[in-house]
């Protein structure tokens, strides 16, 4: 299958992982939803395509606050 998107499609396998939808607002990373990772994808472009504005997925037990300074 060939997507339209930049980055590739996950394998079957990792599909049902859960992520975090982030969203990066005034120097701080705000967590939005969790949800499946083969969601926040579809999310991720309808997002960027429709509002123009762009999320950001992590694992869940990866906090990108905490890298931040």
């Amino acid at each position: 299958m060939i997507s339209p998107w930049k980055t590739p499609l996950p394998l079957e396998s990792y599909s049902s992982a859960r992520v975090v939808i982030y969203f990066y607002n005034n120097n701080r990373w705000v967590p939005i939803k969790y949800c499946y990772l083969l969601k926040a994808l579809e999310l991720y472009e309808n997002t960027r395509s429709v509002l123009g504005k762009e999320i950001f997925l992590f694992p869940p037990d990866l906090d990108p606050n905490i890298f931040h300074s």
